[in-house]
């Protein structure tokens, strides 16, 4: 399951550069839009279409963060109101259904994705199912995520088990640290 975690990460990696060069090329097609308006009078018809693909792109991008760091919308009154035992069955579950919803998206997505392939842009002639490729890999990405989340709670327990786990590991290492950095003086 570590080299499945590794590989997901570094897919993470890939797309959270992507969106990072998609919220940059954002403000460069809005900027570009705003000093063509108000400057020259004239409006590229690419930039407000760029812009807009380029936001769907990063928010859908921000979906699959959300989900992989656990900064999702979530029903923790739920949670916290029921018993221990009862608690790590909750989280599994709501990890299943946030798999349900990744499948669902990727679903939506595909088909329109395979359904709109001979559609263009207006602005730039690019296809349309550009638009509904990310959304796609997207869905699967979250399906993936909340898989290793569910191994992650068959092995270590809730998510406040496994925060505590990792502040106990982490408070563990800072001694080390601190003895190493005392030798490096």
């Amino acid at each position: 399951m570590n080299l499945y975690k590794k590989i997901i990460n570094k897919i993470f990696i890939a797309f959270e550069l992507f969106a990072v060069a998609c919220l940059a090329a954002m403000v460069i097609a809005v900027l570009v839009q705003v000093i063509g308006r108000y400057v020259f009078s004239i409006t590229p018809s690419w930039s407000e279409e760029m812009a807009r693909q380029f936001m769907i792109i990063f928010s859908f991008i921000g979906i699959a963060i959300g989900v992989r760091d656990k900064i999702h919308i979530g029903l923790t009154i739920v949670v916290d109101n029921t018993r221990r035992g009862m608690r790590l069955s909750i989280e599994i579950l709501g990890k299943m259904l946030i798999i349900v919803m990744g499948i669902m998206i990727s679903a939506n997505m595909g088909l329109l994705f395979s359904r709109l392939k001979y559609n263009r842009l207006p602005g730039t002639g690019m296809p349309i199912n550009i638009i509904y490729a990310f959304p796609t890999a997207i869905g699967v990405l979250i399906a993936l995520i909340s898989i290793y989340q569910i191994y992650d709670h068959i092995r270590w327990g809730t998510d406040e088990e496994q925060a505590k786990q990792a502040e106990q590991l982490l408070q563990a290492e800072l001694p080390e640290n601190a003895a190493e950095e005392e030798t490096r003086k």
